[in-house]
């Protein structure tokens, strides 16, 4: 058993040095914001995050981690101007937070996978990049991410 508690130990050491932020990144964040928007049903929101980048390479982006969830990244150009998205899906409509238990697997069909822990600490107005660099996944933390004005989008009829 103390074998055990100690693997875990350096497993859970090795995992946390893993996760270390870049300072040198191949791209340059100009700016950040987020806003968080409500849709036209009830139950349904969520956070924008959009960030102006330039860089002088081709970066490989994936994900964006922001307050707690992690989204794909979408990459954007306008004009001249470069933005990494990420769309947050806050929304509790058609949740299904309640485990079905039953003795018969079957109807414990459709309960969700347990999410994992997030691997990062961040305030509030910060979000981590990670993406791909000469095959290794690298991490940067965008901080004094600016707070967006709320969206509201107007009421929408349902759906049959």
């Amino acid at each position: 058993m103390k074998l055990f508690s100690l693997f875990a130990v350096i497993a859970t050491l090795f995992q946390c040095a893993s996760l270390k932020f870049e300072d040198n990144p191949p791209f340059k964040i100009n700016s950040a914001t987020f806003k968080n928007y409500v849709g036209g049903m009830p139950g349904v929101s969520g956070t924008n995050v959009v960030i102006n980048y330039e860089t002088s390479t081709t970066v490989n982006f994936d994900s964006l981690f922001f307050k707690g969830r992690k989204a794909k990244i979408e990459l954007e150009t306008s004009g001249k101007k470069n933005y990494i998205k990420g769309h947050f899906n806050t929304s509790t409509v058609n949740s299904k937070e309640d485990l079905v238990l039953h003795k018969d697997g079957k109807k414990e069909y459709g309960n969700k996978v347990p999410e994992k822990k997030f691997p990062f600490e961040l305030k509030e107005s910060e979000a981590v990049i990670s993406y791909l660099e000469n095959g290794e996944t690298k991490f940067f933390k965008v901080e004094n991410i600016k707070k967006g004005e709320e969206i509201f989008y107007p009421s929408a009829k349902p759906r049959k």
